[in-house]
């Protein structure tokens, strides 16, 4: 089974290492071992555990992805939703954690 999301860029850097490395440590958490998390962009899926499959999407700012979880039954379907949220809540608000300081001179 599988949970479809469009999400979108909303970094004005992309995603760049600070953006890919923290959606690869929500993927990698012990409790979602058992789901396939990806990103597809450009005809690209990315394993979303993989910072470097993540960042050689090269999705720019405004770039519109398709979030997948794919789980194998039904035990795991509150766990896949789980991450779904947490997910969907980074891309909303979580990736400003993730900004490069502009800095000031």
């Amino acid at each position: 089974m599988t949970l479809t999301n469009t999400v979108s860029i909303k970094s004005k850097n992309g995603l760049h290492l600070r953006p890919s490395g923290i959606l690869s440590q929500i993927a990698s958490k012990p409790e979602y071992y058992n789901l396939g998390i990806f990103l597809l962009y450009n005809g690209i899926r990315a394993d979303l555990k993989s910072v470097f499959n993540v960042m050689g999407l090269g999705a720019f700012c405004g770039a519109t992805l398709i979030l997948e979880i794919e789980y194998e039954n039904d035990e795991d379907s509150d766990i896949a939703k789980n991450a779904q949220k947490e997910l969907l809540d980074f891309f909303e608000e979580g990736y400003k954690l993730a900004e490069v300081p502009e800095e000031e001179y």
